[in-house]
């Protein structure tokens, strides 16, 4: 593979719809409303046209959202055909929806398998009721458990489970329930988020009023470390900060995002990252559409990444691997040896035996990945 990429061979598709919004989320979400959805295709189709000539034949699709697998058959269909008609794709490229339990039925599974979709990824974040109600999801363990039976039924052989842990009345019993009954299930990828409060969230509004009782930071970090061991022993390999899976089943579209490689975001309030440029869309569903009836590229904002920004980025992206950053590809992405820009910065990380340089990558220690952020803080 070429490092970095000339043009993009990874593209992620935003479908902003959901039945309803959860009391912790952030991201760019509505209300689904059909007839909405109907124009806001439309235009997503305009803009994959804008896009089809600027990618190399592609390795990886996201379709993420919000929730796509909310949108009908026939509408799943057509996205998966547009992409197909205006993108070239290589024969093993990972293609990835993400589903939502009680959203996915035989049809809208059998659409997605016959066009190419090899990968689902369920937003299950905890395996009980109460939890789930807390949240503000709409799924119940039991319709996670069916639409998960129902997607390897329907011959998907490729499937990740969201979690979250560090909830507010979350013990470690819930949470060592919910990491036993998902293991149970035997899926190829796990992910296991620590909460994050964001300002624009109910969740947020909550626990600044005091009405939210959140674990401790030391339960939360008991429930990292025990995230890691029992996922480890049960032969998930740990290969991102909260990111597990099977051997060769690594989530090869988020790696374009660590590896910061190029990747074209389509879609409202989605960014991507081309030529040397991040850009962000329009986020507004109306605003967005409206941009593309004149057949303009919805994009909001740009930042050209030059410079010691875009060897910061890069080194922060990447040391969230367990892996970390290859010395040689940073040498030969910027013709310099990483301790040229952050020398000094490094000393101190790995006196603090936060960050450890090996004769070919530098990687966080296990102590570092508790204080990962305080890392990357530095760099930003």
């Amino acid at each position: 593979m070429k490092y970095p990429r000339k043009g993009a061979s990874s593209i992620y598709i935003h479908i902003p719809f959901c039945a309803t919004k959860c009391y912790y989320c952030a991201f760019n979400t509505y209300t689904f409303h059909k007839e909405e959805a109907k124009a806001y295709l439309a235009a997503l189709r305009t803009e994959i046209a804008l896009y089809a000539s600027e990618t190399e034949p592609l390795q990886t699709i996201f379709i993420g959202g919000g929730t796509p697998s909310i949108l009908s058959a026939n509408a799943l269909s057509q996205l998966l055909t547009d992409v197909h008609q205006h993108f070239q794709i290589t024969p093993d490229a990972e293609i990835t929806v993400e589903c939502n339990p009680g959203t996915v039925d035989t049809e809208k599974l059998n659409v997605m398998r016959d066009n190419g979709v090899n990968r689902l990824s369920f937003g299950l974040q905890a395996m009980q009721d109460e939890i789930l109600k807390q949240l503000g999801r709409i799924h119940t363990v039991d319709e996670f458990r069916q639409s998960y039976r129902l997607a390897r039924e329907n011959g998907f052989e490729n499937i990740n489970i969201d979690l979250i842990f560090a909830l507010p009345d979350q013990t470690m019993e819930a949470w060592h329930h919910t990491l036993s009954e998902v293991i149970a299930l035997e899926p190829e990828h796990i992910s296991a988020y620590n909460l994050v409060m964001e300002e624009t969230t109910p969740f947020y509004e909550w626990w600044q009023a005091g009405e939210l009782r959140l674990p401790t930071e030391d339960t939360e970090a008991d429930m990292f470390q025990s995230t890691i061991e029992t996922l480890t022993t049960h032969g998930y390999e740990h290969y991102e900060i909260c990111n597990f899976a099977r051997p060769n089943r690594h989530a090869r579209h988020n790696l374009v995002y660590w590896n910061n490689q190029p990747c074209i975001g389509l879609g409202a309030g989605a960014w991507g990252y081309i030529n040397g440029v991040r850009y962000s869309n329009i986020r507004g569903i109306a605003p967005y559409i409206k941009q593309l009836s004149h057949r303009n590229k919805p994009i909001a904002d740009t930042e050209r990444l030059t410079g010691h920004a875009e060897k910061a980025e890069t080194l922060m992206l990447a040391l969230r691997k367990r892996e970390g950053i290859s010395l040689d590809v940073y040498q030969n992405r910027f013709g310099e040896e990483i301790e040229a820009a952050f020398g000094g910065i490094l000393k101190k990380w790995i006196d603090l035996q936060l960050i450890e340089r090996t004769a070919t990558h530098l990687h966080l220690t296990p102590r570092g990945l508790f204080l990962a952020n305080e890392v990357f803080v530095e760099l930003m």
